[in-house]
């Protein structure tokens, strides 16, 4: 009496084969997706939270702090009524008018209040030259804003040459000069997707930038929108500040 075995094997068939390589194929384009979609959302999210754009609003804003309106104009030098990618203006040198702030300087006292570190008040003047009681503070090539009156347009001198108690300017006001004060201009403006503050850049991958001067009956309000690429959609900070004009001071 024989015996025969049979054993038996069990394999993949040709379209079973086929069959799994295609499911684990939809798996992957499936898995990849959603790890896609999750890496963008992250990326949208740190953009969401990254203060670039509002640090970079910040440091115009402080700026624009101490800016003189009648300076502010943009690139066809009437004021920026409608929206404008490029601003010009100038501020008041902060260290200089408000004391503070520089080093090896001796810091002169009124009682409690802190002087300026220059010299403001004009004592008498001929043409472009300019007498002082006491003259410190004040370098060749600075600019400067008079406050004269009557009040003249607003324009920025250079100081071509420093005396004993005297400065010259380039050019000679058109009326009489009570206050002689430091200041700083600037040129903001939008180049190839960098907003660049004078002559270094602020922030790069920028799409957008506008500033907008609107007139209220609460003063003067210089709105300010920027807006910058991001993964999914453009990150936008919109800011402004409030322009103080300048207080009149002599009579």
């Amino acid at each position: 009496m024989s015996f025969s075995s049979h054993s038996t094997h069990s394999a993949f068939s040709l379209f079973e084969a086929l069959l799994s390589i295609v499911i684990l194929g939809v798996i992957g384009i499936i898995c990849s997706s959603m790890l896609l979609s999750i890496s963008k959302n992250l990326a949208y999210t740190r953009a969401l939270s990254d203060t670039s754009p509002r640090l970079a609003l910040l440091k115009i804003e402080n700026l624009l702090q101490y800016a003189i309106i009648d300076s502010i104009t943009a690139d066809n030098g009437a004021p920026p009524h409608s929206p404008t990618s490029r601003l010009l203006f100038a501020t008041f040198s902060q260290p200089l008018l408000f004391g503070g702030g520089v080093k090896n300087t001796t810091q002169s006292l009124d009682g409690d209040t802190l002087l300026p570190n220059a010299s403001l008040l004009i004592e008498s003047h001929y043409d472009d030259t300019f007498t002082f009681t006491q003259l410190k503070g004040w370098q060749s090539g600075q600019e400067v804003y008079l406050i004269t009156q009557p009040k003249e347009p607003f324009k920025i001198y250079h100081i071509a040459q420093v005396y004993t108690n005297a400065l010259r300017l380039d050019d000679k006001p058109t009326h009489p000069p009570r206050l002689i004060l430091p200041i700083r201009s600037h040129r903001l403006a939008l180049h190839d997707n960098t907003l660049m503050l004078n002559s270094a850049p602020l922030i790069f991958d920028v799409l957008s930038f506008t500033a907008t001067s609107i007139n209220l009956p609460q003063g003067t309000f210089l709105e300010l929108h920027l807006c910058i690429k991001a993964p999914v959609k453009a990150h936008c900070e919109s800011g402004g500040v409030w322009l103080d004009d300048m207080i009149e001071v002599l009579p």
